[in-house]
């Protein structure tokens, strides 16, 4: 799969990559429209597969909590044309990772060193990529981890992002009523939830704790290693991200 070298961290970036991607779905209404006037009978079909392509590609990449809205309304089958669901499912498991370039540089600036200085062996090629975080497989002092890196600029960039994601998704996809406002808030502070490594650590530091009190043979153990940017977790067979 295809790496991303780069992703849009501060708000004028990401507005920036949502208007491109707004002109290309104009683009797209426009071709729709000229075909209509040839042909009374076309349909929205190729419309719809064009405009979800074109979105899902922007969203990919600017990652973080547009895409995580994508992924949420991909489980909306009632509000959206079957393109949209098909394509904005991706979000769930197939989202382009970071480049191994942009994975040290993320590491360097929280940490000041490589992975590969960090651990006694580092993979760069993730083993899982969403739309907040990807998972690489390393090793340390005799043991097999899971580093969880979090996407540059995601966190900061939650409020923003939904604030210009609510209003085109609530008119291209129709949805209306007093609880948008709701679902929205609910979606954001989800979001600033899962982007919390700090919080997501002592909750899982409780988990194990009861799974071993409960003497469960396989408890999952989370270290914090310094900042958020990462965390890694001991002897995982497989780690669904977020």
């Amino acid at each position: 799969m295809k790496t991303i070298d780069k992703i849009p961290t501060n708000k004028i970036q990401r507005a920036s990559k949502l208007m491109t991607t707004g002109v290309k779905v104009g683009g797209n209404y426009l071709k729709y429209y000229g075909k209509k006037l040839v042909n009374s009978e076309t349909t929205k079909d190729e419309l719809n597969e064009s405009n979800a392509e074109d979105i899902y590609d922007g969203l990919k990449n600017l990652k973080g909590s547009a895409l995580k809205v994508a992924q949420m309304l991909s489980m909306e089958k009632n509000i959206m044309p079957k393109a949209y669901v098909e394509k904005f499912s991706l979000a769930q498991f197939q989202v382009p990772p970071l480049s191994a370039p942009l994975v040290r540089k993320t590491f360097k600036k929280y940490f000041g060193d490589t992975p590969e200085s960090l651990y006694d062996t580092f993979n760069a090629e993730s083993v899982a990529a969403a739309s907040i975080g990807q998972v690489h497989k390393a090793t340390k002092d005799g043991k097999n981890l899971a580093v969880k890196i979090q996407y540059p600029g995601v966190a900061e960039s939650i409020s923003s992002d939904l604030a210009m994601v609510k209003p085109v998704a609530m008119k291209m996809f129709n949805i209306k009523g007093n609880d948008s406002d709701k679902y929205f808030r609910e979606v954001e502070d989800k979001l600033l939830e899962e982007t919390d490594y700090l919080l997501e650590v002592e909750q899982s530091k409780e988990i194990s704790e009861a799974c071993i009190t409960k003497n469960f043979p396989e408890s999952v153990l989370l270290q914090w290693i310094g900042c958020r940017a990462s965390i890694f977790l001991n002897s995982l067979k497989q780690i669904p991200i977020k």
